[in-house]
């Protein structure tokens, strides 16, 4: 949201009738000479008058909003605190008129905390649309826009009519990134006022972030001329000169920034839009200094504390960022932003579950961020709540539809949850993209292809080959290849893939050598496949089904019929993949096989390992489940959350029974294991 500095003045509410003729006259006065380009002389006359009538709380409203006017925001402080001061024994209406001007006047040059102090004793002495319009405009500033766009409503029940209520409705909705709707009501604000200067501030920033940097460049250089003064207008062309062309634009947009600096060096808005001009063009340290200014005026205005808070994560103080927006989110619990903030560093530091409940907030107090709902959505993947990460990618993609990211991986996981249509179709709307280069959306496309029914493999390694093309690097699109070209039986296309795969992925390489071992196992060249398996074990995990059924063909090989037979078995076996959900089952319900199974699958079995260890499963299970998670190592990673929780287990109490106590050893055992997994992991 932005507010302009001048435009108080339109706010403002029709002047009350005042008891004093002389203050009258000398008000009129003075806006005669103002209009003639005489603002000293309007000063003088005001201050005049109040010499007068020092404790007239009009004289020291009407001198505070004419230094406004002319850019003295000091005296228009010094000037409305008088008329605060003189406020006993004065009209309702005027006392509400005061405290609406100051909420204004503090959104420009002081802070939230005082903004909503204002407004809240102006709605209290006189409920109304400008009251309401200046409460919900601090309490988006306080960083509650579900609480501002309440308000806002009010302040239209209150005056349809009213530019105020409009105005104050879309900054509630740009607040909320209702950028659409936001916008529309900033039109409707401009059409009932059209001086109304901060609702063109206001169109101006939400166009920029609806994507419309041209349409905001226009709005907000109509909004500098209107009024030369006016900071945030300044602000405003500054962000959507840089939005319309970062390269070229820069220099232009960082100096109608500072000038908005200069005009206003107390706005909050300004400083944080200085700031991230300069960020934009890598000057961390000076865009720093500038967040610093905004945290200086407001400690409470969120976004100048984010912008603090993400340069301290820059440097790589990524714990006493963590720390800091831990007490923001204190501070300010109604901030989406502030706790989208956290459940990102949490992420980052790997605690899935603490991550997902910042995140989950932050979607519902600012629904409209798709970004808050990419990263739940990918909380909910590394949880195992796939379902709910389909959702969550869904309303990214719903509210960001030109985010290819999003959309490759809300694709993806289409496939994971068995759409394979849908998701195939999504990601070929990614990779058709004009412009498109990103090797993501076509290693994801070639897996949904290999996994659906009925396969297409074909079409699988095309996908496979162009994501090598873009990234040679990509190991998993070299692995995923491997497994297309041996679901076709292609076998020595297979293992030339998954050669590959262990030369640019050593993350990678048992599972390239397990499948290496596969393709010379069908080759019947079973002295290779054990060769391969041997070399799986030592890169980190040799394929136990593999190595059985080399075994039992070894047994049936003077048996040539049923040599043959089993041979074509333990193909379609292998072509179908693991049943990882009756293995779930299995494991759960206390089958060691299942366990086993699930960790010779590997990278592939975690989240099932997961799902298993977070179930009511029997002791045994689930040491035998931490055991596997830490044999599969670094490749377990996203299970370090869940292992830590185990080890937080309180397992003794102080009266025990025997039996209770033999749990209590098996606990500790249990927490024992857990550390030990997350020290394997962690290697």
């Amino acid at each position: 949201m932005r507010y302009s500095i001048l435009a108080v003045l339109t706010l403002a509410l029709a002047a009350p009738a005042f008891a004093d003729k002389k203050l009258d006259d000398a008000i009129a006065k003075a806006e005669e000479q103002f209009q003639k380009g005489k603002p000293d002389e309007a000063i003088k006359t005001l201050q005049k008058a109040i010499s007068q009538s020092p404790a007239s709380p009009e004289g020291h409203l009407a001198l505070a909003r004419l230094q406004q006017r002319v850019g003295s925001l000091n005296e228009t402080a010094d000037a409305l605190k008088q008329a605060i001061a003189n406020l006993a024994g004065a009209p309702a209406q005027l006392k509400a008129d005061i405290y609406t001007y100051a909420s204004s006047f503090a959104l420009v040059f002081g802070t939230g905390r005082e903004a909503v102090a204002h407004a809240e004793e102006a709605v209290k002495i006189q409920p109304g649309a400008a009251s309401y319009a200046a409460l919900a405009r601090a309490q988006v500033r306080a960083q509650d826009p579900v609480g501002a766009l309440a308000t806002a409503q009010k302040a239209l029940q209150a005056g349809a009519s009213s530019a105020l209520a409009h105005e104050a409705h879309g900054d509630a909705l740009a607040a909320l990134r209702r950028y659409d709707e936001a916008m529309a009501a900033y039109r409707k604000a401009l059409q009932l006022d059209s001086k109304l200067n901060r609702a063109r501030v206001g169109l101006a920033a939400a166009l920029v972030a609806a994507g419309k940097p041209s349409e905001a460049v226009a709005e907000a250089r109509q909004a500098t001329t209107a009024d030369e003064r006016d900071a945030e207008a300044f602000a405003a062309l500054g962000s959507a000169l840089l939005a319309e062309n970062p390269q070229q634009k820069w220099s232009e947009a960082i100096a109608e920034a500072q000038q908005g600096a200069f005009l206003n060096p107390r706005s909050v808005l300004v400083q944080v839009a200085v700031g991230k001009i300069f960020e934009a063009a890598g000057n961390y340290d000076q865009a720093a200094a500038a967040y610093q200014k905004a945290f200086d005026v407001d400690p409470g205005y969120a976004p100048a504390s984010i912008a603090v808070i993400r340069a301290q994560e820059r440097r790589g103080d990524l714990d006493g960022a963590l720390a800091a927006a831990k007490r923001l989110v204190e501070q300010s619990p109604t901030s989406g932003e502030a706790q989208f903030l956290v459940g990102s560093l949490l992420m980052r530091k790997d605690d899935i579950k603490g991550a997902q409940a910042h995140l989950v907030k932050a979607t519902e107090l600012t629904p409209g961020n798709a970004e808050a709902h990419a990263y739940a959505g990918t909380s909910y993947q590394y949880s195992g709540r796939t379902d709910k990460a389909v959702a969550a990618y869904a309303k990214a993609v719903e509210l960001d539809p030109k985010n290819l990211a999003y959309r490759a991986t809300y694709g993806l996981l289409l496939g994971i949850v068995e759409r394979y249509a849908e998701g195939a179709a999504e990601l070929q709307k990614v990779v058709t993209t004009p412009g498109y280069k990103e090797s993501a959306g076509y290693t994801n496309l070639g897996w949904l292809y290999r996994n659906m029914t009925p396969r297409k493999t074909a079409e699988a390694v095309a996908a496979y080959k162009r994501a090598l093309e873009l990234d040679p690097k990509n190991g998993q699109a070299a692995l995923g290849m491997g497994w297309a070209y041996s679901y076709q039986r292609s076998y020595d296309d297979a293992i030339a893939a998954y050669q590959q795969t262990a030369k640019i992925d050593a993350s990678l390489q048992d599972e390239a050598y397990n499948g290496i071992a596969w393709c010379y196992f069908f080759k019947r060249d079973l002295e290779q496949a054990k060769q391969w398996l041997d070399k799986a074990g030592k890169a980190g995990r040799a394929d136990t089904r593999l190595g059985e059924q080399i075994e039992k063909l070894v047994k049936l090989q003077a048996q040539r019929e049923a040599y043959e037979e089993a041979l074509r078995k333990a193909e379609e076996e292998a072509a179908k993949g693991p049943d990882l959900r009756t293995l779930e089952r299995q494991a759960t319900n206390g089958d060691m096989r299942a366990v086993r199974e699930l960790r010779s699958l590997g990278t592939q079995g975690v989240t099932s390992l997961i799902r298993v260890l977070n179930a009511e499963s029997p002791v045994p299970v689930r040491e035998a489940v931490v055991d596997a998670l830490g044999d599969i190592g670094p490749a377990a990673r996203q299970a370090i959350p869940y292992l830590n929780e185990v080890m937080r287990t309180e397992c003794f109490t102080t009266i025990m029974t025997k039996e209770q106590m033999a749990a209590s050893v098996k606990c500790e055992d249990l927490k024992r294991k857990a550390r030990d997994a997350v020290l394997k992991i962690q290697k």
